[in-house]
Parts: structure tokens; C-alpha cells; sequence
């Protein structure tokens, strides 16, 4: 072990049994064998060859949002992304992996750039939210993005935007285990008070119908509308008009807001946020998850996926 922390210092700052509770937005999660913090992209991209290279077992953290982790820990490589340098240049905003979205979001304000408006007050880092295409408001990352540079299958490579693979809540880099180092965006310029209002109306929605307590951000992908039996089960217009079904409101249809399990519940605010309110383990929100499908599934015949990054 003491071999292995040497050899990870070249990489970046290196620290042992670091309880992963500490370095996620669910505050959840025993300890970790190595966390590596790594601030520069080359070193990172040197670390994630080292790791492939040794055979070892490794895992990556940006932001700690849309992540469960373990009760027992990870035995393994946390790697931790920190390079988080940001600019805008000819037109283009260029953001390292690690540079928080709300920051990217904050450049694009004060430069009068629509398109991020959605990304307000949405945790995590640029690369997290490319990796599972975040989305809100109806929005997206996948149209913002011009091309990723990523590490794929120990190569560094640069994907245009339809090489991506994006989906709803999905993306190849998720898919394959591919990193992302940097993302360039589009930087379409727009009036400063338009772009303002909505950012402000967006932050007053979320402010409004999110849980204040710990939790892994939305919990499960929204449902297609085609995929759901609407002779059956009538959907509200607005929903049909979105092509989406939330699968917040679902909750509510089999009143399921509320439930808890151990330090765990499903949030009084939102039906698709599971909170941890009590030193909720990994085990507590896996049962409300497993209640959660199947009282489902029971009601309408749908089978919910998670959006959350479950590590076992």
C-alpha cells in the first residue's frame, strides 16, 4: 500500500481511507483506499494510464453529485478532478473537467451568452454533467456542447457533438467509461436582460420545489410519453406536450412522498429526490429504490431506470 501512495503522488495530492461520505453531495459512503486529487489535465491523463496500466481498480469524481457510493468503501482509486480552469476565447467557452457548472454558468451571464440558463443552480462539475448530459427545464448539455476532449481507451481524442452519443440522461463517455478532460461550448451572444429574467425565474423554480436536505440530485431518468400506456393512464396535457412524464409526479400518483427507510426518505418537496436525513447507508436507499420500482410497476407497468450513479 505504501508502494501505491508513492506511486500516486506523482499524479497529484494522495490521501488513505478517506471516508467518501465526505466527497459526495448524498453524504454517503465508506471509506476509499487512495482519493487522488489531481489539478492539471496531463497529469490526470498520466494517472488514468498508470491506473490502466497497474490493473488497478479506479473511479472517478468530479462534483460528488449524482453518485451512491458504498457502505463498505471502495477498494480502490478515487480519482478526484480539480482542474477546473475556464475561458472564453473567439467565441467559445472552454472549461476543464473539474470547473464547477455553476461557474461556467456565471461566465456565460456575464458575457451575455445564452443556452446555460437551464444549469442554474444545478451542483457538480462541467464534466459530470457531460458525462450524464444534465439536463433541466426542458434543456440540456448535449446543445451547448461544439466537441469533448476525453481519455478513451488510453488515448486522448477530441469527439465532435454528434460523436458524443448523447441521449436522454446519457451520453458514450457514460457508457464506456470514457473521461472527460475539457468541453468546448457555444457562445451565442443574446440581451443581457433576457438572459437575467430567466435565470432568475429558473433559480426561484428550483429554489422553490428542491430539498434542502443531502441527497444524489434527481434520482430516476423521467419517462418517455411513448412508453407510457396513456389510454390507460391519462397524462396531464402539459406532459404529452413535453413528451415527458416526470417521474417526480409519478410518486405522487402512488403516494409514495414521504416514505422513509432507515436515514433515508423519498423528499416531502419532490417525488424524485431521495434525501438522506439520519445517516442514511447506502442500504437504506437502496430499499426505498427497490419499493420505488415496484409499486411502480405494480400501477402502470412501467419499469423506472435510475439517473443516479449506483457504486457497489
Amino acid at each position: 500500500m505504501e508502494e501505491m501512495r508513492k506511486q500516486l503522488k506523482k499524479f497529484g495530492v494522495v490521501k488513505c481511507n478517506v471516508a467518501m461520505s465526505k466527497h459526495t453531495t448524498f453524504k454517503i459512503g465508506g471509506c476509499a483506499k487512495f482519493l487522488v486529487i489531481v489539478k492539471e489535465i496531463d497529469k490526470l491523463v498520466e494517472l488514468l494510464n498508470f491506473l490502466t496500466g497497474e490493473g488497478e481498480n479506479f473511479l472517478i469524481l468530479s462534483g460528488g453529485s449524482n453518485m451512491l457510493m458504498p457502505d463498505d468503501g471502495f477498494d480502490g482509486v478515487v480519482v478526484k478532478i480539480s482542474a477546473d480552469k475556464t475561458k472564453l476565447e473567439n467565441g467559445i467557452i472552454e472549461a476543464e473537467a473539474g470547473a464547477k457548472l455553476s461557474d461556467v454558468v456565471a461566465i456565460a451571464l456575464k458575457n451575455s451568452i445564452t443556452g446555460l440558463e437551464w444549469a442554474v443552480g444545478i451542483p457538480g462539475t462541467i464534466g459530470g454533467a457531460v458525462r450524464g448530459n444534465a439536463g433541466a427545464m426542458g434543456d440540456d448539455m448535449s446543445k451547448n456542447i461544439l466537441e469533448v476532449e476525453c481519455w478513451k481507451d488510453g488515448e486522448v481524442q477530441i469527439l465532435k457533438n454528434d460523436e458524443c452519443g448523447f441521449g436522454y440522461r446519457d451520453s458514450f463517455f457514460k457508457q464506456n467509461g470514457w473521461v472527460v478532460l475539457r468541453v468546448k461550448l457555444k457562445a451565442e451572444k443574446s440581451d443581457m436582460l433576457k438572459i437575467n429574467k430567466l435565470i432568475t425565474e429558473n433559480f426561484q423554480k428550483r429554489q422553490t420545489k428542491l430539498p434542502t436536505l443531502p441527497s444524489a440530485g434527481s434520482f430516476f431518468k423521467n419517462i418517455h410519453v411513448a412508453d407510457w400506456n396513456v389510454e390507460k393512464f391519462p397524462l396531464p396535457e402539459k406532459f404529452i406536450g413535453r413528451k415527458m412524464v416526470p417521474v417526480g409526479w409519478v410518486l405522487e400518483q402512488t403516494g409514495l412522498k414521504g416514505l422513509t427507510v432507515g436515514g433515508a426518505k423519498v423528499a416531502d418537496e419532490h417525488g424524485n429526490f431521495i434525501v438522506n436525513f439520519n445517516n442514511a447507508s447506502q442500504k437504506d436507499v437502496l430499499k426505498i429504490v427497490e419499493i420505488i420500482k415496484e409499486k411502480v410497476y405494480n400501477k402502470f407497468g412501467i419499469n423506472i431506470e435510475e439517473e443516479v450513479q449506483i457504486i457497489n
